[in-house]
């Protein structure tokens, strides 16, 4: 009779996570191709040129965010989930308020001194003092995203992604409403200002987004509050010691995957910036250059991306999922979603490989007439099959705590990136780039799947992790 119940149990978690991944999909869906409107829409505002310099705007940006709120939230969602498979909502939510805190502060001592040094920042570092006004309009979301990103881990934790869910819709419909509203400002302004007027776009988006995660958030509290009725009242002397706790826990958790997080950032940040300078050292002018860099960065590769909203969704709902699911140590249940999860990533990446191996071309030239997206997009394609898969194994990875493998094999693959970036692309152009993307990407691939096997002790699945999922791609081929 426990067997099977506990057998019911794990089902009803099961299902609890992947119609949270649907729910996130569905979302994710939606935003991308709002997304998608909005970029079309820039591109044909400012030209492959300001897309270029848009998306120079941003390495800085993402890469305080990045190293702020990646081991924040990933620490509060683990942290909640195994409080939740314990039975103490009250700790977990101690854990959320206590990352909120911490990112508020820490996010905006690095949003003043990201506007404080702007110019030098946008000079030296990005090489183009144009985005220097952009830098400072974007200074504001650096605590607003950071703050929102606690109560996301919360409510991913709780598998709670309604309000996540909707508080994307919201800050998208905002953000594109604030630049549509304005399309007639931006059109009549130099590059310099109308990029830092579709900045101003994410600041205010960012605001809505957080605005409707904390209204949630409150609204948790006090079903939480109703649910406890019963239970005893906590002492200001617990509440202190739970808090300091709470705290310790979530600084010592966090600091590790901030700090593998921040290094993966800084050799992002350093490729974003290096590329524009070794398409100069090709013979390309500097216009060229800032144009390629907006049709790789602005175009070709979010289209390459938009997709992943679905293995995007896996590896956030995975690691509550993981860390729940080996906390009472059921083992069965984690490899099951382990190997579901990298068989959907590689069916979904085989399949859109299929479709821009064979049809680049014209969706490149419909959704970007005249800026040879097309080609890209082509060569690209492959990058869906390994990028997916990436995705979803570092959710594996962060659901198991082993953030230093998924640290080391980024930083082996951001190498060899880098290199080819610096050796190749002066001689070959964008194909060197394209080329070293594809054997850093394979490389971190290999590494982190050959440590997941080992880890759980899990058979390869040839035939259901690759053989199945070429069956997509070779039908999408043959309709081609």
């Amino acid at each position: 009779m426990s067997r099977i119940k506990s057998s019911r149990k794990d089902k009803k978690r099961g299902e609890s996570f992947f119609s949270g991944a649907v729910k996130l999909t569905a979302a994710g869906f939606i935003v991308r191709m709002m997304g998608f409107v909005n970029r079309i829409f820039m591109s044909n505002l400012i030209g492959a040129e300001g897309m270029g310099l848009y998306q120079l705007t941003f390495p800085v940006y993402s890469l305080i965010i990045l190293t702020l709120t990646s081991g924040v939230s990933i620490t509060v969602s683990g942290m909640t989930a195994k409080c939740k498979a314990k039975g103490d909502i009250r700790e977990s939510r101690t854990a959320a308020k206590v990352g909120f805190g911490v990112l508020l502060i820490a996010g905006t001592a690095c949003g003043v001194l990201m506007a404080v040094f702007a110019k030098p920042l946008a000079q030296y570092v990005l090489g183009d003092s144009r985005t220097a006004l952009s830098m400072v309009l974007l200074s504001p979301c650096i605590p607003i995203v950071a703050s929102a990103s606690a109560l996301k881990g919360y409510f991913y934790g709780m598998s709670e992604v309604t309000p996540t869910a909707i508080s994307q819709i919201v800050e998208q419909v905002v953000r594109i409403g604030f630049i549509f509203a304005l399309a007639g400002v931006i059109a009549g302004q130099n590059l310099e200002n109308a990029c830092a007027i579709i900045t101003m776009s994410s600041a205010v988006g960012e605001m809505a987004n957080l605005l409707v995660v904390f209204i949630a958030f409150k609204g948790a509290k006090r079903r939480t509050r109703r649910a406890a009725g019963g239970a005893p009242v906590r002492s200001l002397r617990e509440k202190i010691s739970l808090f300091n706790v709470s705290a310790k826990k979530v600084v010592k958790d966090s600091l590790p995957i901030s700090a593998g997080r921040f290094i993966v950032s800084i050799m992002g940040t350093v490729e974003s910036v290096l590329l524009p300078m070794r398409f100069l050292a090709g013979g390309m002018d500097y216009t060229a250059s800032l144009s390629m860099l907006g049709r790789l960065s602005g175009m070709a590769m979010p289209l390459i991306m938009f997709p992943s909203v679905v293995t995007s969704a896996l590896a956030t709902t995975l690691v509550p999922a993981i860390a729940s699911a080996v906390s009472v140590n059921n083992l069965k249940l984690a490899r099951s979603r382990i190997s579901r999860c990298i068989k959907m990533s590689l069916i979904m990446g085989f399949l859109f490989f299929g479709i821009f191996f064979t049809f680049g071309g014209p969706v490149g030239e419909l959704l970007y007439p005249g800026q040879h997206v097309g080609e890209l997009l082509c060569e690209m394609s492959v990058f869906c099959i390994l990028l997916y898969l990436q995705q979803t194994m570092t959710g594996i990875l962060n659901g198991l705590e082993k953030q230093t493998v998924s640290l080391v094999s980024t930083v082996i693959g951001s190498v060899v990136r880098l290199a080819s970036i610096w050796f190749l692309v002066p001689q070959i152009g964008v194909n060197g780039y394209i080329i070293g993307m594809l054997f850093g990407t394979s490389l971190t691939c290999v590494i982190n799947l050959a440590y997941i096997v080992k880890c759980m002790r899990m058979p390869f699945l040839f035939t259901e992790w690759i053989v199945l999922p070429c069956l997509p791609a070779a039908a999408m081929m043959l309709v081609g």
